[in-house]
């Protein structure tokens, strides 16, 4: 039996979007994030189920694939299913499409389950995949490969962790590490460029009190340029990226 499909109609709030009137990354992640939660607590597995014994799922990598980015105040119908896993990974993949059922965003991810008091990976409880349909499979396909800065960053930024960007998992919440690195970028670039690919591994947590460094260096520069990021606590790395972008003009970013 193949995982099912669950779907939910979304409106882009103007709040979630940027200079260019377009979902940013942060928020786009936040809302597909929140349809596959919504399924979650449908089948009486949501968070606080999970929670509840002990453990809860941690995203480790999300690879994006974008057509196109969701405008202010457009309506989106965005799909998740949990299509597979073995026994200590996970695949969730998520679909976003236009009220004219164009794709405009494919997402495939990978989630482990962590111990709440041990905080490492524990074997994934089939109780918590059996209501999705998901598939046990002795191994599923490796995600995008990130590369590493070669050499010193060219551009960096230093974030404090404030109790704001915590969330119910006791540590930072995910989407602000994509923040972090995109706003270390010039305003220059990311006035000019919009991304299409976005891949992201979280390496390890980031909690209250901590000082993040994010650091950017560009690694292609022509029409459709890759940007490859860092964050890291002291010298530690606890998150890599990267992103592959095209140059816009003016009329293209309002479409």
């Amino acid at each position: 039996m193949s995982a099912s499909i669950f779907s939910e109609n979304y409106k882009i709030a103007n709040f979630q979007t940027g200079i260019h009137g377009k979902v940013t990354l942060q928020f786009l992640i936040d809302s597909f994030i929140q349809v596959s939660e919504d399924e979650s607590v449908g089948l009486s597995v949501g968070i606080d189920d999970v929670q509840e014994t002990g453990v809860t799922w941690i995203v480790v990598q999300q690879d994006l694939h974008i057509n196109r980015l969701p405008k202010a105040n457009e309506r989106v119908r965005i799909e998740t299913q949990a299509t597979a896993h073995t026994n200590y990974f996970a695949k969730r993949v998520y679909r976003i499409y236009d009220h004219a059922d164009h794709l405009l965003v494919d997402v495939n991810s990978l989630w482990v389950m962590m111990d709440l008091k041990t905080r490492k990976m524990v074997k994934i409880n089939e109780a918590m995949t059996k209501p999705f349909g998901s598939e046990h499979v002795k191994r599923l396909p490796r995600l995008t490969k990130i590369p590493g800065l070669i050499g010193p960053a060219e551009w960096e930024m230093t974030y404090p962790v404030l109790f704001s960007d915590i969330d119910f998992n006791g540590h930072v919440s995910n989407t602000h590490y994509v923040g972090w690195m995109t706003n270390t970028l010039p305003f220059e670039f990311l006035r000019d460029y919009l991304p299409t690919e976005f891949s992201i591994k979280y390496v390890d947590e980031v909690r209250y009190g901590d000082q993040v460094t994010s650091q950017a260096q560009l690694l292609t520069a022509d029409r459709t340029p890759v940007t490859i990021h860092q964050i890291t606590v002291g010298d530690q790395i606890r998150a890599t990226a990267q992103i592959k972008w095209t140059k816009i003009t003016p009329k293209k970013a309002e479409e």
